[in-house]
């Protein structure tokens, strides 16, 4: 069987098979391993796609961000509103800009500036250094397709260890959309030429929470 098929095969068990009971491993995965270790794994699996991960003492990680969204150029943090995590982070950052705070709407109207857009991850998974986001219960995946950075909150409880697992978790009520984000938009489709950035983010973030 090839990894394709076997892709499709883990992709339809977990969305229409049988829920796994609280607790229960799904079949193969590594549910049992210690949160650490999934994270650590993720660390190491986001930074190969291109991702960035900022994790230790918040304020360290705040400085850390602050310093990396100045040197792409960054001058205005939007976040979904009921966001909370999201919204504090972006409104901390504020004096290690010059950064100001603007809406998502204002963005998709034809902003100006240099962007980055918070949002809070439901899931993390370690096996391919993705972040999962969803609209369960309305909310916008706009930080994540139209600023120019996104930065993923990332809480150190949310990392799983493979797809199966984080879409377990939204089979008894599916939401409309699920975005799958594995490093800063890429495409090669011009010319076989690499181009970062070309249908959403180019750079990504994954801001890490910690227990």
């Amino acid at each position: 069987m090839s990894e394709r098929e076997q892709l499709f095969r883990r992709l339809s068990a977990a969305c229409g098979g049988r829920v796994p009971t609280a607790g229960e491993p799904l079949p193969g995965s590594d549910a049992g391993a210690p949160e650490g270790g999934l994270v650590a794994r993720f660390a190491d699996t986001f930074a190969a796609a291109g991702g960035v991960l900022l994790r230790g003492p918040v304020e360290e990680a705040l400085s850390d961000l602050g310093e990396l969204l100045r040197g792409e150029g960054v001058s205005a943090l939007f976040c979904p509103e009921d966001d909370e995590a999201a919204r504090e982070i972006a409104e901390a950052l504020v004096p290690f800009g010059p950064f100001h705070l603007t809406t998502g709407a204002e963005v998709r109207g034809g902003s100006a500036a240099v962007t980055a857009g918070f949002r809070t991850a439901e899931a993390a998974i370690s096996e391919t250094g993705t972040i999962v986001e969803t609209s369960a219960g309305g909310k916008t995946l706009l930080p994540g397709l139209i600023a120019d950075v996104h930065v993923s909150i990332v809480p150190a409880g949310s990392v799983v260890a493979r797809m199966e697992e984080a879409l377990a978790s939204f089979t008894p009520d599916p939401p409309r959309n699920i975005s799958f984000l594995t490093g800063p938009s890429k495409t090669g489709d011009i010319e076989q030429t690499l181009t970062v950035g070309a249908h959403g983010p180019k750079k990504a973030i994954a801001f890490l929470l910690p227990p």
